[in-house]
């Protein structure tokens, strides 16, 4: 694993110890894993491929309704809550229980870019 590698999942990590997400990763836009600490069940690839499609969507939707780039989007689930967060071209996706404060998950997010952004 490269310096970078270890720099990104380190960051991942630290986002997962600081707030109420149990699994994140970085995708680039086409869909490729770049880090990720997610739970043993969940197949990395596809969340990679599902949160590139999100964040193009979310970019189309974004330009019809004249409102820009997204920065973030949620989706509120059931058992999960999901947002994710475009960093440069690529994008932060996290997940937390149902029932955790979007707003403590946002900020730690917004830190987490940051950092993200200064190792890419």
């Amino acid at each position: 694993m490269s310096a970078k590698m270890k720099k990104l999942t380190s960051c991942l990590q630290s986002l997962r110890a600081n707030s109420e997400i149990d699994g994140c990763a970085l995708v680039t836009e086409r869909g490729q894993l770049m880090a990720a600490v997610l739970p043993n069940d969940v197949d990395d690839k596809a969340v990679s491929a599902m949160a590139a499609a999100l964040i193009s969507i979310g970019t189309r939707v974004g330009t019809a309704l004249s409102s820009g780039t997204p920065k973030s989007i949620l989706i509120e689930g059931q058992e999960k809550v999901i947002v994710l967060r475009k960093v440069g071209n690529t994008a932060l996706i996290g997940t937390a229980p149902a029932d955790a404060k979007v707003g403590l998950i946002d900020f730690e997010m917004t830190k987490a870019a940051e950092e993200i952004e200064s190792i890419l």
